[in-house]
């Protein structure tokens, strides 16, 4: 029973020393704590309890940054509208717009000034604060005399576009008239191969694109099982004709399993004929059949890709030929669907 007690008693005694232990190095840190606290960590000290604040996700940020872009591009649109279309009468209309410091001269007669069209957006500057956008603008301007607008030639415009944190818009100066873009430039497309009417890639894609446009015949006999390619609805058409089949297969059909093709066709409606149409298709050779696969979203390119250079000819016409692009430039892979 002694030696029971005592192993009890020690065991209390232990138990003791180390409460004290603990309260001694818990003051010690408190202690620590308040004299960083004075010392002006407290912030810090907090810090280290906190949770990190969770950063943006890019998706997040992208939306923000097209969500400013739209902004500035709607306010540049509007400004470039009054701006042109105002009198001299009619400066208090553009305090909307920009400050009162720009030194401005309005003609006494109004133009009109219709149908904006943003033709090119950057970002140039970006901040916490605020980000400013060059925006060029497309509109079309009445010619003197010329009654409504759309007797008009289009003019292009370029204005500078701040854009707050919260939203708020402010255009930095009065619009500057910029030229157009200019001409781009033709690329040499894939399909070497001209394909007959009677063969089968031609037979195919005729049958196909008079189903899909004209609702008449089964378009699922000439796509691949759930394509999901169904006839428009309504018809814009009552009838197609095609006039050019041209395919990167050389048989055209004969021999082979995929192809990539273009079909140019003349439509026709209710009331008469419409403008040729083009449509690159990619089809597949299946169970001895050939049949559409996707509707492609833009033509095949030659690989490696090349230009078409015009040049003049003998007879002052010019003539086209073509040019591979150098090795330094960006080779553009062809059109896939998903």
């Amino acid at each position: 029973m002694r030696t029971s007690a005592g192993r009890q008693a020690d065991s209390g005694e232990e138990l003791l020393r180390r409460m004290a232990a603990r309260r001694r190095r818990d003051n010690a840190i408190v202690a620590v704590i308040a004299v960083l606290a004075v010392l002006g960590g407290g912030r810090t000290i907090l810090g280290w309890f906190a949770d990190e604040p969770a950063a943006k996700s890019p998706d997040t940020m992208s939306s923000a940054i097209i969500g400013h872009a739209r902004l500035a591009e709607s306010f540049a649109e509007e400004f470039v509208v009054t701006y042109l279309s105002a009198t001299s009468g009619q400066q208090e209309r553009l305090g909307e717009y920009v400050g009162a410091g720009q030194q401005i001269s309005l003609p006494a007669t109004s133009r009109q000034v219709s149908d904006p069209i943003v033709v090119f957006t950057s970002r140039n500057v970006s901040t916490d604060a605020f980000d400013v956008w060059s925006i060029t603008v497309s509109v079309k301007v009445a010619k003197a005399g010329g009654g409504a607008a759309t007797t008009g030639s289009r003019e292009y415009y370029r204005v500078a576009v701040s854009v707050a944190a919260d939203g708020r818009r402010r255009a930095l100066a009065v619009p500057a008239a910029v030229e157009p873009p200019g001409r781009g430039i033709d690329l040499v497309l894939g399909y070497q191969n001209p394909c007959g009417a009677e063969s089968p890639l031609a037979q195919v894609a005729s049958g196909f694109l008079s189903a899909y446009l004209t609702a008449s015949g089964d378009i699922a006999r000439y796509t691949v099982p759930n394509s999901g390619i169904a006839a428009l609805r309504p018809a814009p058409f009552t009838s197609v004709e095609s006039t050019t089949v041209s395919s990167d297969e050389g048989g055209c059909g004969v021999g082979g399993s995929n192809a990539r093709v273009l079909v140019t066709i003349n439509p026709k409606t209710a009331s008469g004929s419409a403008p040729t149409l083009a449509y690159p298709l990619t089809m597949i050779q299946n169970a001895g059949q050939w049949q559409v696969e996707y509707l492609d979203s833009m033509p095949e390119l030659r690989e490696p890709m090349t230009v078409v250079a015009a040049e003049q000819g003998s007879g002052g016409a010019p003539t086209s030929t073509a040019t591979t692009a150098p090795s330094s430039a960006v080779s553009i892979p062809p059109a896939t669907q998903n």
